[in-house]
């Protein structure tokens, strides 16, 4: 695999981040190969462009397209590192696949009715090529209610449930505070597999778990098996949800919607697709995934709809704060006043966005006010007075974020008016 640690500062990101914008599709029209190859006569610093292709996830398109358009214009030490990170991608890729396999066979086994999407489901049916989109992990969505039978069938397999950092999860926490889905890892081999019950946070008003798409489950074609997934109208819209709740940080997941808008055209159907998106309330957000991919990755859109995401998004703040965050590299996340500026542009109706604040502040006080694991071993109490640790964690927090006010303060007196944030 890619070794980070070789990395070097660029000396223009911007460059770097446009040539991976030129690699990252399958298919490179001749427009962009010719700004590709003007690309390339630069000096480039390929340490860079290939930590921010691993970063991005598009490392195995970066390799795809250099070897194919322009293999002697990459240092041969260079393409080499690239086809070993490849090749070890591929291997990774047929591991995770042959455990989805495996999953869904016991889940069906057992009379657990799982759709597996994203990972290699995703990378077979949009890119063509399991090869060709890294993923870490496996997604299965599963009913509400086979919840717990599921996790026990993957406990039998060895997996043991985790939070997001890798941390094995208390029980009491995941009562309170309750995900879309749940991470579970295995002991030995360490594979992932994200266990959800619905395709995004409960704040987003657009959901599929109920009947699993209006669009239908449609078979697909992974490592020669067949597989029932969503259907691609219904993939599209939960493609731009996941971007956008990640405030698409990362150009693979530009990529791909580009990608499933260049393979799966002649299957959407605009209007429907129109109509369905006002209909769960994620115009916005179908709109914003649609604009970034056009704009960043040329992918075809029909003319009304082009005019119509142009008009929603082009210019606008939200897109500049995306590319420029996209652009200058920041690793920085958006603040949590920003994020929730941010997120509360991308909801098409009042309704929605009162949902949203309401979910967000009682999720913020269940936060504030519920004792966790952590908490009871930072301070350890007796079952008799366990109920004092209402009392402590709103102490340990009201001192946690205070020295963090502190910390961004006087960091930002040093950096200056440079570091304050672009506004929305």
């Amino acid at each position: 695999m890619f070794d980070e640690s070789q990395q070097t500062a660029a000396p223009d990101p911007r460059a770097k981040i446009e040539l991976l914008l030129c690699c990252a599709r399958t298919s490179i029209d001749s427009k962009t190969l010719e700004r590709l190859r003007t690309l390339l006569r630069q000096d480039i610093d390929w340490h860079g462009v290939m930590s921010t292709a691993n970063r991005h996830g598009v490392l195995p398109l970066l390799y795809r397209s250099l070897s194919c358009s322009s293999p002697d214009a990459v240092p041969k030490a260079m393409l080499d590192q690239l086809r070993e990170s490849f090749q070890s991608n591929v291997q990774a890729s047929l591991l995770l696949t042959a455990e989805l396999f495996k999953l869904l066979d016991l889940f069906a086994g057992h009379g657990i009715n799982a759709i597996p999407f994203k990972g290699p489901v995703l990378a077979a049916s949009v890119y063509k090529d399991l090869s060709l989109r890294p993923f870490s992990d496996v997604d299965v969505l599963v009913n509400r209610e086979d919840l717990p039978k599921a996790g026990g069938l993957l406990a039998s397999l060895g997996y043991c449930q985790l939070t997001v950092d890798n941390a094995v999860a208390d029980p009491e926490d995941v009562a309170y505070f309750e995900p879309n889905f749940y991470v579970f890892g295995h002991q030995h081999h360490g594979a992932r597999v994200d266990l959800q019950w619905r395709v995004t946070d409960r704040y987003f008003s657009f959901s599929l778990e109920e009947d699993y798409g209006r669009g239908g489950l449609v078979p697909v074609m992974v490592a020669g098996r067949s597989v029932l997934t969503f259907a691609p109208m219904d993939l599209l819209l939960i493609l731009c949800a996941h971007g956008t709740k990640h405030q698409w940080q990362e150009i693979k997941w530009i990529c791909d919607v580009a990608e499933l808008l260049r393979t799966e055209k002649e299957k959407i159907d605009w209007r429907k697709l129109q109509q369905e998106a006002s209909r769960q309330g994620v115009r916005r957000i179908l709109n914003l995934g649609l604009f970034l991919a056009h704009d960043l990755l040329g992918a075809e859109l029909p003319v009304e709809v082009s005019k119509t995401v142009e008009r929603d998004f082009g210019g606008g703040s939200v897109v500049s704060r995306i590319v420029s965050k996209l652009f200058t590299e920041s690793i920085e996340p958006f603040g949590d006043f920003e994020l929730i500026l941010f997120y509360l542009r991308m909801m098409d109706q009042w309704q929605d966005r009162v949902r949203f604040c309401s979910s967000h502040l009682s999720q913020c006080l269940r936060h504030a006010a519920t004792p966790t694991s952590k908490d009871r071993e930072l301070v350890p109490l007796p079952a008799p007075f366990s109920f004092l640790s209402y009392f402590f964690r709103p102490l340990r927090l009201t001192i946690r974020y205070l020295r963090f006010a502190l910390r961004r303060l006087l960091r930002g007196n040093r950096s200056g008016p440079a570091r304050r944030l672009a506004s929305f």
